[in-house]
């Protein structure tokens, strides 16, 4: 070559060209995976967030229902 400085110096920047595509590759494959780690734990904390609705329902249910059993209790002694 005429200009041997300057093809080293080119290959030089073509490595590191290579290298920077290289650790982009990495980073968002990377991302990608965070991100689906982002959605699957998104999903369980709506579905946990559900299942506490339903419990605290299901609490206001049986509390409802264990005054009516007293309130009948109550009555069936008075009775009695």
């Amino acid at each position: 070559p005429r200009w041997p400085g300057v093809v080293l110096q080119v290959d030089a920047q073509l490595l590191v060209v290579q290298k920077l595509e290289e650790k982009e590759r990495g980073l968002q494959s990377s991302l990608a995976a965070v991100e689906k780690e982002l959605a699957l734990r998104s999903q369980a904390l709506e579905l946990n967030k559900r299942k506490a609705v339903e419990a605290a329902q299901l609490a206001e249910d049986l509390r409802a229902q264990g005054e009516h059993v007293q309130a009948r209790l109550r009555e069936l002694q008075a009775c009695a």
